[in-house]
């Protein structure tokens, strides 16, 4: 099996002041030069045939000669330029050509020459920090952040990490946790980070034992590259897919002193679900790459998404402004839409908020359904998953496209307060906000969420699943208008 290869494109701006002068400048090179350099070739020639030697040698032969180099030099700078990738392996790190600022070479760096990764940061202008690589030799390659993909900052971590954790320092992993919330000045950890989070939560400990690094599976075709998290009977592990694609690999684990009515009707649960998510292609739901059993464990690949969780996003910055909660719940309806109203139904189950992740273009997408809580819950006997965001009826075994929209509610509500709703209650953020804002004597104090979300939130958390909204394609008009209304 290939080993795991991670590339960047880099655009600096000498690559980028050079190619727009070769484009420039083509008809000069790529058209006047050759047909200059034919045109000349045939005098010369004829000044052979003739013997005028020393017309060849003063006129002909260096005109020619300058002719032919121009496009030669030309042709040779658009094959460096083509090659802008910047490419990590368990060999060490390519450089492409002209990075840094300078007229260098595409050059490879192995591990083992290169004796420190830094990164200059500029707190205030992000983009403008550099990553330095510094040889053996004392000479440093410096890159310009803005120059390069955000998301390799994360992956050259990894790779860091594997290959020679000792080469890395503290600023890189600073680095790559200011890129990762955008234009955010707040540190948030980086998406692979709150898988841990997620299971952590979840999972009581048990003497399961994951899986170790380098481990293949599916007939060698994927490969453990570290494990994310642990936990109970699942865990969660970066892979690398067909010897280069990194992916996420959901791991589930029936007990061994599980019944086998429990276990099989565990398993097709889990594998019918798999299945029907894998049929789903929508921007707004991680893909679900494939599905399988191994040595009775039970295995789900997905995409792999950069971002970060809602749930973390509130934990370090507190409730969000209600324009925002109402875009992302735009997209989170359209989102569930296309899954309650497909000929076979998909509910999510597990609609929370570090469920829903926020990309770096600023879309959410909804992540980890609730397919491997419900092949455990099934295989043990016992309920798993966040009891403040579950529906009275998806408690009792009867999860419907309703308790999705409860969830929903909770989730909003959660954004918008900053901390969890009250389990198996009807949720009204604005009511909880005044009675705070009593408490506290700040009785001449406005909640800060309006009346109209709040009784959108309140009508999304009824206890009786009649009494809520029926499907989103009722909640999305109301949302819309709402978002028209902040946005005045």
């Amino acid at each position: 099996m290939a080993d795991l290869v991670i590339q960047s494109q880099c655009r600096s701006w000498l690559r980028q002041y050079i190619d727009v002068f070769l484009n420039v400048t083509f008809p000069l090179w790529g058209i006047f030069c050759p047909i200059a350099s034919i045109c000349m070739l045939g005098s010369l020639i004829t000044l052979l045939q003739q013997g005028k030697y020393s017309t060849i040698t003063e006129q002909a032969a260096p005109m020619l000669a300058l002719s032919i180099c121009l496009t030669l030099a030309a042709l040779l700078f658009k094959r460096f330029l083509v090659s802008d990738f910047l490419i990590i392996n368990r060999q060490g790190i390519t450089l492409p050509a002209m990075v840094g600022g300078r007229l260098s070479w595409r050059k490879h760096l192995s591990w083992r020459s290169i004796k420190v990764i830094d990164a200059s940061i500029i707190k205030d202008s992000p983009e403008s920090s550099r990553l330095q690589i510094t040889g053996e030799n004392g000479r440093v390659a410096s890159l310009l952040v803005k120059d390069i993909q955000p998301e390799f900052i994360e992956q050259l971590l990894l790779a860091v990490h594997m290959w020679a954790p000792e080469n890395c320092t503290a600023n890189l992993e600073e680095l790559r946790n200011i890129l990762r919330v955008g234009a955010r000045e707040s540190l948030l950890p980086s998406y692979t980070d709150l898988w841990e989070d997620e299971l952590g939560r979840r999972f009581c400990p048990t003497q399961y034992v994951p899986l170790e690094p380098g481990r293949v599976l599916r007939n060698s075709s994927l490969k453990v590259v570290r494990q994310l998290a642990t936990g109970g009977l699942s865990a969660i592990y970066l892979c690398q897919l067909d010897g280069s694609k990194l992916v996420v690999l959901k791991e589930a684990t029936i007990p061994q002193h599980g019944s086998a009515e429990l276990k099989d009707k565990a398993k097709e649960l889990f594998d019918r679900e798999a299945k029907l998510l894998m049929k789903v292609d929508y921007p707004g739901i991680v893909k679900v790459l494939d599905c399988f059993t191994e040595l009775d464990r039970n295995y789900m690949i997905l995409e792999y998404v950069n971002g970060v969780d809602l749930w973390q996003l509130v934990r370090q910055n507190g409730p969000q402004k209600e324009a925002d909660v109402l875009e992302w719940g735009i997209q989170i309806a359209n989102t569930l839409k296309v899954l309650h109203e497909r000929e076979q139904p998909i509910v999510h189950r597990d609609l929370t908020p570090d469920n829903i992740i926020l990309r770096n273009d600023g879309k959410v997408i909804l992540v980890d359904f609730g397919a491997a809580n419900e092949f455990i819950g099934t295989a043990t006997g016992t309920f798993v998953g966040k009891h403040s965001f579950i529906a009275p009826e998806q408690l009792r075994g009867k999860a419907t496209v309703q308790s999705d929209i409860y969830a929903f509610g909770c989730t909003l509500y959660f954004l918008l307060v900053g901390r969890e709703p009250e389990a198996l209650s009807n949720s009204n953020p604005r009511a909880d906000q005044e009675a705070a804002l009593s408490e506290n004597g700040k009785t001449d104090q406005t909640p800060q969420v309006s009346e109209e979300l709040s009784q959108l939130i309140e009508s999304c958390t009824r206890l009786e699943a009649s009494e809520r909204y029926q499907n989103v394609s009722q909640l999305l008009p109301v949302l819309k208008r709402l978002a028209a209304q902040v946005a005045v």
